[in-house]
């Protein structure tokens, strides 16, 4: 059997990265659909301190910001599972809070038209993708569904032997009640007698606020998708996906 050439190993070795990097993307995806959101920083994020998260309304900065957005997913997850629970005693009440956790809930992130591109130094990866989702909220109504169309970017790094996510960029165009257009005011609905809000419960804000992007309004101006990465050979001399 002839012997690969140093060119083509690594060729094959980038081959892999580019398979590894879409295979987080894609568990990513799938942990959103099964409400893991809460494992997301602990499964995939970097333990570096410069670790960032961007969302449309700011970014979370470090490690502590990052790793409290996905544990604030987690505890939401977790008061609204109770919540729903409380609803409906005679399904559900014998069941246990990891039985429950989730129950009525979705959350959909698809990612596809993939870029990726791995530092010729083989330290770093970029990658786009475009999002397009749905999700549903339990809101004093009952649930409520909204489209999501946008898109993840991310810049990774090659940690104790495996891709991670440095920065993460996760921005939406589009963020609208299913059911309505675009350009239509959500409907408003009644609430439903019995069904409790899930209290003062707040998300953490990001520690370093700033408008991102802006979710699509009638009159507002056309919103540019984040860059997409261009072979680069260091990290240096790319551009970051945060900040």
């Amino acid at each position: 059997m002839a012997k690969l050439c140093s060119d083509e190993l690594l060729l094959l070795d980038r081959m892999e990265s580019r398979r590894e990097i879409r295979n987080i993307m894609g568990r990513i995806s799938h942990d959103y659909s099964v409400k893991q959101e809460a494992v997301v920083y602990d499964r995939y994020f970097s333990r570096r301190e410069d670790v960032c998260l961007g969302l449309n309304n700011g970014y979370y900065k470090g490690a502590e910001a990052v790793a409290g957005y996905y544990k604030g997913l987690g505890e939401e997850i977790a008061l609204s599972s109770a919540l729903i629970q409380k609803m409906f005693p005679e399904k559900l009440g014998a069941l246990s809070a990891e039985e429950v956790s989730g129950v009525g809930m979705m959350t959909y992130l698809p990612v596809d038209s993939h870029v990726v591109e791995v530092a010729g130094d083989g330290l770093t990866a970029k990658g786009i993708w475009n999002v397009r989702g749905s999700y549903c909220l339990l809101e004093p109504c009952g649930p409520v569904a909204y489209w999501t169309f946008g898109w993840a970017a991310a810049d990774f790094i090659w940690e104790d032997g495996e891709w991670k996510l440095w920065h993460l960029l996760l921005v939406y165009n589009i963020n609208h009640q299913c059911g309505t257009g675009f350009c239509e005011e959500p409907k408003a609905y009644e609430p439903v007698a019995g069904l409790e809000p899930i209290g003062e419960f707040k998300l953490p804000e990001p520690n370093a606020p700033r408008k991102v992007m802006d979710f699509f309004y009638p009159d507002r101006p056309r919103a540019m998708s984040p860059p997409c990465p261009v072979p680069y050979e260091k990290f240096e001399k790319t551009f970051s996906y945060g900040i």
